[in-house]
């Protein structure tokens, strides 16, 4: 009989050709179409905000403390469902917390159109970050437990993509409907999204943990090209070694075996292990610093800060531009990860937008002194850098490295956890931007933006590691021992 311990010793990854690459492909781009509604939901609270702030054309109008609120809810909302579906997707798999994700998101869009006060605004926003929310959580840990070490950064990126193809989808519609039009559009993407989820498997390192061998070895059949059982031999046999190691690990720091889904303090506890907490704290860093360097505490408002840059005419056409931008920014991401390595990527593209904001906070100062005219190419340019450099690297990396830094044994709510504190932090950044452009003005917050991203190149270069083409074991035995 084959001895499991030598073959992992001996086992490299398997070359499975293109059928593989199609299967992994195609489960990704189904659980991927949660990433679009993200964007789209994001990007249905800019278009309102234009609509309605300011405004005599509509049958009702919001203020800005409304808007405020209205921006910047589904933030907060957001982690509530990262973390319940961080513990429900331990228990009942992640395929199915994907699912059960687009319900709330429905009722969020029928609530958008029949909207008629800032209040009911607010409850379908709040609808949608939990939708988004709960389907994050599973999504992350998902992509990393069904991919192959070769694939797995270019599949992890892909989320950051499918955000900004969302985005997209809504500005094109902004051009020639009424939100409310674009909310009832909208309905139909959660609907086709569970269609597409329930044709995918289930992650084979879930099946595992829950016992299920048979249903594990038929779906990562599945995932590597529809093959036969005595193809992914080798790589099962691994990934069964892979969760007896994690198994082990978890028995030797809690002393006891446990039977069943862990309690919400055992899995609470696990928070302060090593392989837990360094890899936490080095993404909510990572998250910071991205989002200030890619604007997204600007985008509820990214109207008035074009008009604010001197791009007040055709907003709606610079905002394709940027959102097209950002999704060029994400293929490039992708295709090159593998051969570049995260920490390239991370470094090169950080200090690009550092620049570009710090030149773009200058520009504002210069024009406002009057010093220089005011030359819109200039702010399109620099907005245009931000975007499309910030998605080569900084603003993609976070999703790559977060479905592969934490360990087997409670990556599903260790992701779910990550995904809600970081959205916690995109809330209070979204939710202060206002009185801080106020007090500092928008040319001095798009410099501290830049010398934040300054500190963040010293840090990354310091401390990030290079996960690209390692296995998760090594990655997990790097943050324990480190």
């Amino acid at each position: 009989m084959v001895n499991e311990s030598e073959i992992y010793v001996k086992y490299v990854p398997q070359k499975y050709g293109i059928k593989s690459t199609i299967a992994q492909l195609l489960a990704t781009i189904s659980q991927n179409s949660l990433f679009v509604t993200l964007g789209m939901h994001i990007s249905i609270t800019v278009v309102v905000i234009k609509d309605l702030l300011h405004t005599s054309n509509n049958d009702f109008t919001i203020s800005i403390t409304e808007a405020s609120w209205f921006g910047s809810l589904m933030y907060i909302i957001y982690p509530i469902g990262c973390f319940l579906s961080g513990i429900l997707q331990e228990k009942y798999g992640k395929k199915l917390c994907m699912i059960i994700s687009n319900i709330p998101s429905i009722i969020g869009w029928i609530l958008v159109y029949y909207s008629h006060s800032s209040a009911l605004l607010c409850v379908a926003t709040l609808l949608m970050g939990f939708s988004s929310g709960f389907g994050a959580g599973s999504t992350s840990s998902y992509i990393g437990e069904i991919s192959e070490p070769r694939l797995r950064g270019i599949l992890g990126s892909m989320g950051s993509t499918a955000m900004w193809i969302g985005s997209l989808s809504l500005y094109i519609l902004d051009s020639f409907y009424s939100w409310r039009t674009i909310a009832l559009l909208s309905l139909a993407w959660p609907i086709i999204s569970t269609w597409l989820l329930v044709f995918i498997p289930e992650s084979p390192v879930w099946l595992l943990a829950k016992g299920e061998n048979v249903k594990a070895e038929k779906a990562m059949c599945w995932l590597r090209g529809w093959t036969e059982p005595k193809t992914v031999e080798l790589e099962f046999i691994d990934l069964v070694h892979y969760n007896k190691i994690t198994e082990s690990q978890d028995r030797n720091v809690h002393g006891v075996q446990t039977n069943g889904p862990k309690s919400l303090y055992e899995q609470l506890a696990e928070l302060k292990d090593p392989s837990v907490y360094k890899p936490l704290k080095l993404m909510m860093i990572y998250f910071f610093v991205s989002y200030l360097v890619s604007l997204f505490p600007v985008r509820p408002y990214i109207t008035y800060m074009l008009a604010d840059v001197n791009l007040s005419q055709h907003q709606n056409v610079f905002m394709i531009i940027l959102s097209t931008l950002a999704i060029f920014g994400c293929i490039i991401s992708s295709t090159t990860v593998h051969k570049a390595g995260k920490r390239f990527l991370t470094l090169t593209t950080l200090t690009i937008n550092s620049v570009a904001l710090c030149f773009l906070g200058v520009y504002v100062i210069a024009v406002k002194k009057y010093l220089i005219n005011p030359c819109p190419s200039i702010s399109l340019t620099m907005l245009s850098c931000i975007y499309f450099f910030g998605f080569c690297g900084v603003s993609s990396v976070p999703l790559m490295l977060l479905i592969e830094v934490f360990p087997n044994k409670n990556r599903g709510f260790c992701t779910g956890v990550c995904t809600g504190m970081s959205y916690i932090l995109l809330f209070i950044m979204i939710k202060s931007y206002v009185p801080i452009e106020t007090f500092l003005c928008l040319e001095y917050t798009l410099i501290l933006y830049g010398c934040i991203g300054f500190v963040g190149i010293v840090y990354f270069y310091l401390y990030l590691p290079e996960t690209e083409n390692k296995t998760l074991l090594e990655i997990e035995e790097f943050f324990a021992s480190h």
